[in-house]
């Protein structure tokens, strides 16, 4: 391909997505503060209310749930909804179940009740106005919602203007926001992830959409680089005023310094999509998650024995939930209370894994990786981080010879399965796309400097684009026009 060809590519593809580029960059800004408004697993339990009639008089869950499919449980777990007690059970098809654990009745929620489950949530007593949603809105926008449909929207008329969404499966609250969150996600996370919720339910034409936008993005800055190149060989004919056009000149200046950087940063955003069916498998499969637990993840598999443990176990009158989990054929309960998270082993109250233990469930999933190598960490690793410090520390990190996996070492769940492709998928997404690298994120405000230049860079080439786009529509314009005349 001839460089006047290649400089056409990106002439045109340049056109195409400067309003793109710039948009992409300004949010950016954003999304270093303030990403989505996603209600997370752990503000939700911070919501919570305490439960109050935790008694040793608690129901065995199989009783709950007479006549439920045992086998098809997925995961259990035990919180408080306006004072009563109540069981919330996944299946394994991904439905929900949540009933009352003293009556035994489904959750049944009507405009009231989902008013009161909001003040309790968010404790605000200002009048309230509540809609019911058939379809997902704009802040509860993956297909994911679409489960706790219908959902009411209870509307809060105090000076946040506070949204709060609950679900009509469980009864609990499912997203959170202000007006504050709301503006930000306007701009930052939507234009940056072309999140509309018109677009993001169908989860295949969001992601082609975004694959296609940025594999073309990718072509135009790699063009505008080859171009950059090629004509950086030949000397102008004044310092820095390579071209008369001051657009031109700015341009190909800001792309000589900051090129390579919007090129890997479309690059990683291309590979954040999963191109060519190219999974990442953070988690154990569902064949695996069986090996590794142990046991049948199922209700009647609660025996009397440790159904009573786990009644006795019970901390103070602080607990917000509980989680049951399987390890080795034996079961844990975590509870989450107010200022701390406690787990029991109820098969065996004095029970913690141990290495013999982890080494031996992991030759059970991993079959041709007989060695494995046990060691605890205590600080984030390459792998296993987070920008924000909220996930546990310290865990332990069992590793065989394609894989390494990171474990709770109080209830051995599988924290994250780390293989071949994920660390590809590190490197090549959140490396070249977040530059969270330890270096820079261990020692903040210096991350914050370097992603702030960066996007300053990035910034600059999308505005000199936009002002050679705009001319060049006008030119080609002016020249259909007298063509037509």
């Amino acid at each position: 391909m001839k460089t006047k060809q290649i400089h056409t590519i990106h002439h045109y593809l340049g056109t195409f997505f400067f309003g793109m580029f710039l948009i992409w960059f300004l949010s950016g800004f954003v999304m270093m503060y303030k990403s989505f408004p996603f209600l997370s697993q752990k503000e939700k339990i911070e919501g919570n209310e305490i439960i109050q009639k935790m008694a040793n008089d608690l129901p065995h869950p199989a009783i709950v749930f007479t006549g439920h499919q045992q086998e098809s449980t997925n995961s259990l777990r035990i919180n408080s909804i306006l004072d009563e007690p109540v069981y919330h059970l996944i299946t394994n098809e991904g439905k929900f179940v949540s009933k009352f654990a003293y009556t035994g009745e489904n959750i049944k929620i009507d405009k009231q009740f989902a008013i009161q489950v909001a003040r309790t949530f968010t404790g605000i007593l200002a009048n309230a106005k509540v809609s019911i949603l058939t379809e997902v809105d704009q802040w509860i926008p993956r297909p994911k919602y679409a489960k706790h449909l219908p959902v009411y929207k209870v509307n809060f008329e105090d000076e946040e203007s506070t949204y709060v969404h609950i679900s009509s499966k469980t009864g609990e609250v499912i997203s959170n926001t202000t007006r504050f969150d709301r503006v930000w996600a306007w701009l930052g996370a939507i234009p940056h992830w072309i999140y509309l919720k018109e677009i993001r339910m169908h989860a295949t034409l969001w992601s082609q959409l975004c694959i296609w936008l940025s594999a073309f993005g990718f072509i135009m800055c790699l063009s505008g680089i080859i171009t950059g190149i090629v004509r950086f060989k030949n000397k102008p004919k004044a310092n820095f005023k390579r071209f008369k056009n001051k657009w031109y000149n700015f341009h190909y200046y800001t792309g000589l310094i900051f090129g390579v950087f919007v090129c890997t940063w479309i690059f990683s955003g291309f590979m954040s999509m999963s191109p060519f069916n190219w999974s990442y498998n953070f988690t154990l499969s569902e064949q695996e998650s069986l090996l590794w637990e142990g046991r049948k993840n199922s209700l009647e598999n609660i025996t009397d024995k440790e159904w009573a443990n786990f009644q006795q176990s019970i901390p103070s009158s602080t607990i917000k939930e509980a989680h049951f989990s399987s390890f080795s054929g034996k079961l844990f309960a975590k509870y989450f209370v107010v200022d701390n998270i406690k787990t029991v082993c109820l098969s065996d109250v004095n029970y913690i894994p141990k290495e013999s233990d982890l080494s031996k469930q992991i030759s059970h999933i991993s079959k041709t990786d007989m060695g494995v190598t046990i060691e605890v960490l205590h600080q984030y690793d390459n792998y296993y981080y987070d920008r924000h410090n909220n996930k546990k520390i310290p865990v332990i990190k069992a590793t065989t010879t394609d894989l390494a996996y990171y474990i709770d070492p109080v209830n051995g769940n599988v924290l994250l399965k780390s293989d071949v492709t994920n660390k590809l998928e590190r490197w090549l997404y959140h490396g070249l796309h977040s530059w969270d690298f330890s270096f820079l994120t261990s020692n903040r405000p210096l991350w914050d400097i370097v992603m702030i230049l960066l996007l300053l860079g990035g910034t600059t080439i999308s505005i000199t684009a936009t002002g050679l786009g705009i001319k060049f529509i006008k030119r080609k314009r002016r020249k259909y026009l007298r063509k037509k005349h």
